[in-house]
């Protein structure tokens, strides 16, 4: 389920979204401009089938890896390399960071790059109990922006507010400085820290970012959400993951065979579309 590469094709066709307001009237979605993109990348993994199924919403099933033709290279590699873990199900941790947000008509931004404008999304491969139509889960929609926090919310979708942070890896015990970054993050009860540094080469992306999910909105139901990036270039991340923490998120980390981090993408605009 590789949201920054295996996913080839924007959004087509898609109406916009639609929402209900506080009088219960029939609204449009949200849509923000996401401009600058600073860096950009997920954490792919594998999650046991059947703790995936204790997570997903009633009316929803995990899909196995097997099932799934734009599977991430690396997890492809390990699907096809130890068969016991094809029924596992693919999952990814994407976060994105931005120069600025257009929301609602004016622009969350920050000059310094450590408190840039971030949202991710944790998601599953999951399709419908039912028809078996593929809908990747959002089991959980991150911000560090609490006016990011307030729109969202406002139009239904049940966004968290993180603690998030970016900077150079701190000087060791005899005072010599890294050449490292750290991009560190709390999900509720889970941490995530990457210690490293991007290729030195970038390329131009072959395809756009293009990604489709629906998460349990905030008074019910479901909110969908359609994210498109073209960003400008793509560089390798060369480095190293730690997880710490007892919850779900940390526990499915922690227990997959593979934690693949990057690439990173840098560079471009795009948008953020969302509502019922």
């Amino acid at each position: 389920m590789a949201v920054l590469t295996a996913v080839a094709v924007l959004v087509a066709g898609a109406g916009p979204a639609r929402g209900q307001d506080t009088n219960g009237k029939e609204k449009e979605a949200k849509a923000w401009r996401l401009d600058e993109l600073r860096n950009a990348f997920c954490i792919q993994f594998l999650v046991e089938p059947a703790a995936a199924s204790r997570t997903l919403p009633e009316g929803t099933r995990p899909m196995a890896a097997s099932q799934i033709p734009e599977l991430h290279p690396a997890l492809r590699s390990v699907v096809e390399s130890q068969p016991e873990f094809a029924s596992w199900v693919p999952s990814n941790l994407c976060l994105f960071y931005f120069g600025s947000v257009e929301v609602d008509g004016d622009r969350v931004r920050d000059k310094n790059p450590s408190k840039s404008p971030m949202l991710g999304f944790w998601t599953v491969a999951a399709a419908d109990s039912l028809s078996g139509a593929r809908q990747d889960l959002a089991l959980e929609v991150i911000t560090n922006s609490g006016r990011l926090e307030s729109s969202a919310n406002t139009a239904g979708l049940d966004i968290r507010m993180v603690r998030s942070s970016f900077g150079p890896v701190p000087p060791d015990e005899e005072g010599r400085p890294s050449i490292a970054d750290r991009y560190q993050i709390r999900v509720r009860k889970t941490q995530i820290i990457w210690d490293g540094r991007t290729g030195s080469d970038s390329t131009p992306p072959k395809e756009p970012i293009a990604r489709t999910w629906r998460a349990e909105g905030r008074r019910g139901g479901w909110v969908n959400g359609q994210l498109a990036i073209t960003p400008a270039w793509t560089r390798a991340m060369i480095g190293s993951l730690k997880v710490e923490g007892k919850d779900n998120l940390a526990k499915f980390l922690k227990a997959s065979p593979i934690r693949f981090v990057g690439p990173a993408y840098q560079g471009g605009t795009g948008s953020l579309l969302f509502g019922r």
